[in-house]
């Protein structure tokens, strides 16, 4: 077996840590936020009903802010609806009561923070509070087409066959060769000490990207990359480089802002099935 699951990039071509000002401002920052919540208790939070398609398998997101709660209900209608995922879903976000009646669905309420940063160092910290042995972490504005446990049943055959305990999908942000931090898979546990580290990172403020954190603290063989095709950004999709969506469609700020509302409306509904459209389209 190859103990090498990715490809090593040179690290001068990323791009150029933050001064030390930024960076004690960011530190501050930092604490001050944390300040504001308590995390639960590790294996405290309720272990929800397992689907028996994916055993010992959870979801977790991050929806801070009001926009990003709005695009999250959205991912977890397709991840129930087209998706046929019915085990425990973990949101993390500063709006529970908008995922209240939800069932299944778990809220740890966190404080809201305009520097996102703050938000995306919760992406490890996610993984730190979950019970279950294995754990996706989905962005809130992904769409679902296709059965998670298809999916599941993949991403744990490809942990057989890699060493690392985390897959990731290539990305070419911010370098070629990087890791889509949109999406991850990992057993849970044992990916606990790489995440911490970039955790660390992202922390530091070295870095104003979590996937710049993610492709520097990275090692030949942490992260794996996911080797299938279920994951794609949206305008992949519309621009025809995909016959056939993927499990996962990812639709960001840029693209909202590259496409007209209604079409990119009229697309989610009529081509991939959404039946809960978000009324945040960059307005």
């Amino acid at each position: 077996m190859a103990n090498h699951h990715n490809d090593l990039v040179d690290l001068k071509t990323l791009p150029q840590p933050r001064g030390w000002m930024k960076r004690l401002r960011h530190h501050r920052r930092d604490l001050q936020w944390r300040r504001r919540f308590s995390p639960p208790i590790p294996g405290s939070l309720d272990h929800g009903v397992a689907d028996p398609r994916c055993p010992d398998f959870a979801i977790g997101a991050i929806a801070v802010s009001r926009k990003y709660a709005d695009w999250c209900l959205t991912m977890l209608q397709t991840l129930r609806d087209r998706g046929s995922y019915q085990g425990p879903v973990y949101v993390v976000t500063d709006h529970p009561a908008m995922f209240a009646d939800l069932a299944n669905v778990f809220c740890i309420e966190v404080p809201y923070s305009r520097v996102r940063l703050l938000s995306k160092s919760l992406k490890p910290m996610l993984f730190e509070w979950l019970p279950q042995r294995y754990v996706a972490y989905v962005d809130a504005d992904v769409i679902v087409t296709g059965p998670i446990a298809d999916w599941y049943d993949n991403a744990l055959q490809r942990l057989d066959e890699v060493d690392s305990p985390l897959l990731t999908y290539k990305a070419n942000n911010p370098v070629a060769d990087s890791f889509h931090g949109g999406l991850l898979f990992a057993e849970r546990e044992a990916a606990l000490p790489f995440l911490r580290r970039w955790l660390a990172m992202l922390r530091s403020g070295r870095y104003l990207s979590d996937q710049v954190a993610l492709r520097r603290v990275a090692t030949d063989t942490t992260p794996a990359y996911y080797a299938d095709a279920g994951f794609s950004y949206l305008y992949r999709v519309l621009d025809g480089e995909r016959d056939v969506p993927p499990t996962f469609v990812h639709i960001t700020d840029r693209m909202i802002k590259d496409h007209p509302p209604q079409a990119l409306r009229t697309y989610l509904s009529e081509s991939l099935g959404v039946a809960r459209l978000p009324d945040h389209f960059g307005s």
